[in-house]
């Protein structure tokens, strides 16, 4: 509609030549369109559709066609519409509205810019090596207690007071996690085999003092290839290696988020 306007603000009080541009233009953008210029015109004229389908040449049909934007108008027929309705093309063509037959539709949703940022992220840090079967696991310590910020919460999450940060710590799950980089945990969700998973450990040795069989100071976050009833086996990337970790041992296991149910 603003590429007609302009169109018509170039034109107006101008005679328009058969087949020029500007025919051509005025034609192919008013298809579609109630020319109340038409209407407005003939009836300033006080003459009725079949009185200018005389002056036109055509029937009336085709007049109220033309007035109701039911039909294009070929360029050839500007200049008798000018001369017929004795108005120029900007007043004959740019006093309609164009009729729409969609419905705009308003999608629900929030932008990254409207998230509410109220994720927590835990504290974590580098971690003693876990030895398992003579191998050296890294793990990482986990501050529960401790939120050290906020990330922007993604619309799946909403309202849930089971969801957290953590920042990866060291290099074992690259490529799929890089150390450093924010990862969002789910409780709520058991993981199944095949998610990326933060286990909890039971507080072990000297750090059995004031356990209370419900809390955790190291966590691994790996990937979790198998389970039963007597242990779990789990997978890290760099360097690659399974091994299994007794479930007497595993306090908890929480699920790392996808990407995929990110934008669920």
């Amino acid at each position: 509609m603003t590429a007609l306007i302009t169109q018509c603000e170039i034109l107006r009080n101008r005679q328009v030549s058969s087949g020029s541009m500007d025919a051509d233009y005025a034609v192919r953008n008013n298809a579609g369109m109630k020319r109340d210029g038409l209407i407005k015109a003939r009836k300033r004229l006080k003459l009725t559709q079949e009185k200018m389908a005389e002056r036109l040449g055509v029937s009336a049909p085709q007049v109220s066609r033309w007035e109701n934007g039911h039909d294009g108008i070929p360029s050839q027929r500007i200049p008798s519409l000018v001369e017929s309705y004795e108005a120029s093309v900007a007043e004959l063509l740019d006093a309609g509205e164009v009729e729409a037959n969609g419905v705009v539709q308003k999608f629900e949703g929030a932008s990254y810019d409207r998230m509410r940022q109220d994720l927590p992220i835990l504290g974590t840090a580098m971690g003693a090596d876990r030895v398992s079967d003579d191998l050296a696991i890294e793990q990482t310590y986990l501050y529960t207690d401790d939120v050290i910020g906020y990330a922007k919460r993604p619309v799946l999450l909403d309202g849930r007071g089971d969801a957290y940060g953590v920042y990866v710590q060291g290099s074992s799950m690259v490529p799929a996690h890089a150390d450093g980089v924010l990862i969002l945990v789910e409780s709520k969700r058991p993981p199944m085999i095949g998610d990326d998973v933060v286990v909890y450990l039971r507080r072990t040795g000297e750090d059995q003092d004031g356990d209370d069989g419900e809390s955790a100071r190291t966590v691994l976050i790996k990937r979790l290839v198998r389970r039963s009833g007597s242990f779990i086996e789990l997978e890290q990337f760099t360097p690659p290696l399974t091994f299994t970790v007794a479930t007497k041992d595993v306090l908890k296991m929480h699920r790392v988020l996808t990407l995929t149910d990110l934008l669920a």
